[in-house]
């Protein structure tokens, strides 16, 4: 079967650790068309290129993940009309991400009220920003040691995928984990 590329969609997302005991989160889709093409709402003709270049930035808390300041910039989009949505993200700052904000997100950038493309990426950022978040727990730092986890039984992970279930190994293997400690401890 022959194929032919036709659209490309990237998204990148890349967590910082700073002296401020902050994550910094950052991210970036884009959609790229591979051909020449035609924006049908605005019968325009365009050149193959990008059609959406969108980027986000969050300063989180560790460990709780309360979203300090969220920043949005659309370098590149099929019209002027999608920058009115930017100002949207704002309504971020102050929640946590924990179990639950997906369906924030999806509730405060519903249909019209928002952009699938900033959705999607907001989303992909909140699971990026936990393994950031473990990231920075499981770093082995100055004499080859991590740090205590925020979350030593596993709760902020508990159902989020198949291995993470509540009867699942990982959980199981945690649970073992604290009992053995709880026994060395007495």
């Amino acid at each position: 079967m022959k194929k032919e590329l036709i659209h490309k969609r990237t998204i990148s997302i890349s967590s910082y650790e700073t002296d401020e005991k902050r994550l910094i989160i950052e991210g970036s889709l884009t959609d790229e068309r591979l051909f020449p093409y035609v924006i049908h709402a605005r019968n325009e003709k365009r050149d193959a290129g990008m059609m959406h270049h969108i980027m986000l930035a969050m300063e989180l808390t560790i460990p709780d993940m309360n979203i300090l300041s969220i920043k949005a910039g659309m370098p590149v989009i099929p019209d002027p009309g999608c920058n009115d949505v930017q100002a949207a993200v704002q309504k971020l700052t102050g929640r946590y991400i924990r179990p639950g904000f997906t369906n924030e997100v999806r509730a405060i950038f519903q249909k019209a009220s928002g952009c699938i493309h900033l959705t999607n990426l907001i989303l992909a950022m909140s699971s990026a920003a936990v393994q950031g978040l473990w990231s920075y727990f499981s770093r082995s730092r100055e004499g080859g040691t991590a740090l205590s986890l925020p979350d030593p039984d596993g709760s902020m992970l508990l159902d989020s995928c198949y291995m993470w279930r509540k009867d699942g190994p990982f959980v199981k293997n945690v649970r073992q984990r604290r009992m053995a400690e709880g026994k060395k401890g007495r």
